[in-house]
């Protein structure tokens, strides 16, 4: 298992990709249209991590919730990649741990799910199958 990425919520991609830049000068992609999750997203690329920054596309987007209480952004997620994603969520349910939802391809084409922040001290747990 490793650590895929963090996701941060963000009220404005384009102000958040200006501040990573001049704060870190790291690669940043450039801005993804992701309509299944209604999102704008864009992926920060440090050496040993991914951060992804989300801004909601409407109000139907999760993310927009998220902002309603923490209107700056912050800490949306992070996200555990697996190299066996069906054995981890078949695990997971037979465990009683509340998933939030059957897994499902993310935008990059690969499996995920995610676990409910009661069941780890309040953090949202995206899990991911490996890159392949």
């Amino acid at each position: 298992m490793n650590i895929d990425h963090i996701a941060h919520a963000v009220p404005n991609i384009d102000e958040a990709i200006m501040a990573y830049k001049k704060s870190f000068n790291v690669p940043i992609s450039e801005v993804m249209i992701i309509e299944k999750q209604n999102i704008k997203m864009a992926i920060i690329s440090f050496e040993n991590l991914k951060i992804e920054l989300m801004e909601p596309l409407n109000d139907k987007s999760p993310i927009s919730k998220f902002l309603e209480k923490n209107p700056k952004g912050g800490l949306h997620h992070y996200c555990i990649s697996v190299s066996d994603l069906k054995r981890e969520f078949d695990e997971h349910k037979k465990s009683g741990l509340n998933v939030i939802a059957e897994p499902t391809s993310g935008y990059h084409g690969r499996d995920l799910y995610f676990i409910h922040p009661n069941e780890l001290s309040g953090a949202l747990i995206e899990v991911e199958e490996n890159e392949k």
